[in-house]
């Protein structure tokens, strides 16, 4: 699971995320605009290389054309039209689908929800719907992002290995920290912060 980075975090502000609702995305129901204009806010931020790669995140098509495939939840103020690219504030995206069994998710955030306190709301809102469908959710960060790796931590990963050499950091080659949650501790987690 790889939070992006960016000095726009620096300025970030604990926000009230309770308008804020996580929708799956379904292509046959949304088709790809929402996907477009996600990939355009993306692009303009400049992150698009270290969320999605050079193959698909230098080229709207091909990024359409993986995006389509993959597990997406999208988040957005409910008061918006989303579907035509206003108030997404974060997507996380599985695309390593394995149902009922695993995913691989990947998590961004808009710079002014890319507070902790602000992030682990909006986390715990795609979670729930995650685990839903798998059993487990894992991910790889990067080891040189050091923020993203204390969020994972903060949101009940668990570190379970490293990949050598596997992740970019937008400078070089890094190793990955692969971290992995159960559905089982997501609910302990849960139940123990609700008091259930």
């Amino acid at each position: 699971m790889w939070l992006q980075t960016h000095p726009y975090r620096q300025r970030a502000h604990a926000m009230d995320v309770s308008s804020i609702t996580a929708q799956r995305y379904v292509y046959q129901q949304h088709g790809t605009d929402v996907l477009l204009y996600w990939y355009a806010q993306v692009r303009q931020l400049g992150e698009h290389q270290y969320l999605w790669g050079i193959e698909t995140g230098m080229s709207p098509s091909r990024f359409v054309a993986e995006a389509v495939q993959w597990d997406i939840v999208i988040l957005a103020d409910e008061e918006t039209a989303w579907l035509q690219g206003d108030g997404i504030v974060g997507v996380a995206y599985g695309d390593d689908d394995y149902a009922p069994y695993r995913q691989r998710l990947h998590f961004w955030t808009a710079p002014p929800y890319r507070h902790p306190h602000t992030t682990d709301a909006l986390v715990a809102k795609v979670l729930s719907l995650y685990f839903e469908r798998y059993a487990v959710l894992w991910g790889i960060t990067p080891i040189t992002r050091h923020a993203a790796l204390r969020a994972v931590r903060r949101w009940g990963f668990q570190q379970v290995g490293r990949l050598p050499q596997s992740e970019t950091d937008g400078v070089a080659r890094v190793d990955g920290v692969v971290s992995a949650m159960t559905r089982l501790e997501w609910e302990a987690q849960t139940s123990h912060v609700t008091g259930e």
